[in-house]
């Protein structure tokens, strides 16, 4: 019976085997690249939609602040038929054509109107590295798991292979059956870390779904796609000015206060309008009876000029705006600030888990080294007439033990390269990354 268990452990590791290889070579023809995978997700984001809608939206208020320059243009026509005194205007057909000439405010709504857009390209530049940072951080988390999920399962066979063993010896009286609880226990302990590696898998298939627009069972990662992450052991001597989001704060500070110069020069200061007019009368409205120089066709040209002496709506306006710059530029410098300790908490970080993830290297390197040693004395004896023969029990534990190792060394290896990607989205170098050849 027992060995019967020991050959259905085999088969069940040989039909994983064989069925991982076959999902692989179906799959192979719906795997999807990491550059694809953050194309896509860009193209399907709401937010990068909407910061394109906001710089579009900059680009029309950078068009209507040139447009006082030029002159606009209306035409107009009235019908109407009066007995008596005419009152009014007998217009037939009008135009009128205004436009500013000079001001000392516009210049700065202009201004203004340029930073506006540069804050918005900036925000967008962020919410694309934002999206492109979630991608990419979900892709390696989805392949991290998908190794996981392989590795797990050696570990459950050769915990099935140390449990029949077990079984054994216990019915033979050589084991105790602590060591057999102690085995099912960690047999138990690692089913249960698969249904957590598998719901992890799904959450994250289902946020790339989310990302992307793909459906959730259709994405395959290729794992060839991904590039080395680069070391960011100097990445301290980047200047936090380079993130967008701190960019697009100071832009948007610069905006507010050419706002802010352009409302406070509104008052005590003239501007020069030019209007232009052209009207054509009618003749059946009694207007040739009390006019003795009447005329159909009529045209007038003026320099409108206005000095506000005294206006408290505008004052109080400058007062306003010169708040909000204020306000503005007080949060660009907090950004600043907030972007710095992130980074350099970041980097910090990145340093411990280094240190971490070495341990854990030499830990599944020792691992293996132990494993391959009782192989070889397995197959070649002891090689020391007084040391003890190497027991299945032994190979089995020391092949779960490397499985478990191995699964560590993964978790260690995601958490670098996840502080990785955060610090070059903080760089502004993530895109660049993005775009270098694997």
């Amino acid at each position: 019976m027992n060995q019967l268990q020991q050959h259905g452990g085999r088969l069940r590791r040989y039909a994983f085997a064989f069925a991982l290889c076959v999902f692989m070579a179906t799959a192979s023809h719906a795997q999807i690249s990491l550059a694809s995978a953050v194309n896509l997700a860009l193209q399907n984001s709401s937010q990068v939609r909407i910061a394109s809608a906001k710089l579009a939206q900059a680009h029309g208020a950078l068009t209507e602040a040139r447009g006082a320059y030029v002159p606009n243009f209306y035409v107009g026509a009235g019908l109407g038929y009066s007995v008596g005194f005419p009152l009014g205007t007998p217009n037939l057909f009008n135009a009128e054509s205004q436009s500013l000439i000079f001001s000392f405010s516009q210049p700065d709504y202009v201004r203004s109107a340029h930073a506006a857009i540069q804050s918005a390209e900036f925000s967008l530049h962020d919410a694309r590295q934002q999206v492109s940072l979630d991608t990419a951080t979900a892709c390696l988390d989805l392949d991290k798991t998908h190794r996981e999920m392989a590795a797990l399962h050696e570990a459950m066979d050769d915990a099935d292979q140390l449990i029949v063993i077990l079984d054994n010896r216990v019915a033979a009286g050589v084991a105790s059956h602590v060591d057999l609880t102690r085995a099912r226990l960690m047999r138990a302990q690692m089913q249960l870390q698969q249904i957590q590696i598998e719901d992890h898998a799904e959450q994250l298939q289902q946020q790339l779904a989310v990302l992307t627009g793909l459906p959730a069972d259709s994405i395959t990662l290729d794992a060839g796609s991904i590039p080395p992450l680069p070391d960011l052991s100097t990445a301290g001597t980047q200047q936090s000015t380079q993130n967008p989001a701190v960019q697009a704060a100071q832009s948007k500070a610069d905006s507010l206060m050419y706002t802010a110069f352009g409302d406070n020069r509104q008052n005590y200061r003239p501007s020069f309008q030019q209007i232009t007019q052209y009207s054509l009368f009618s003749t059946f409205n009694n207007y040739q009876n009390y006019y003795t120089s009447f005329q159909q066709n009529n045209f007038g040209f003026e320099v409108q000029v206005t000095i506000p002496l005294f206006d408290p709506i505008h004052r109080a306006k400058g007062i306003e705006s010169s708040a909000a710059a204020s306000v503005a530029r007080h949060e660009a410098e907090q950004a600043q600030a907030q972007v710095s300790a992130q980074s350099l908490a970041l980097r910090h970080q990145l340093r411990e888990l280094k240190a971490e993830q070495d341990v854990a290297n030499l830990q599944q390197q020792l691992a293996q080294d132990t494993l391959q040693s009782l192989q070889v004395q397995m197959q070649n004896g002891a090689g020391s007439a007084a040391a003890a023969p190497v027991t299945p029990q032994q190979a089995e534990q020391a092949r779960v033990d490397e499985r478990s190792r191995y699964i560590d060394k993964l978790d260690a290896d995601f958490a670098v390269e996840r502080v990785k990607l955060q610090l070059l989205r903080q760089t502004g170098g993530l895109q660049a990354w993005l775009n270098t050849q694997p």
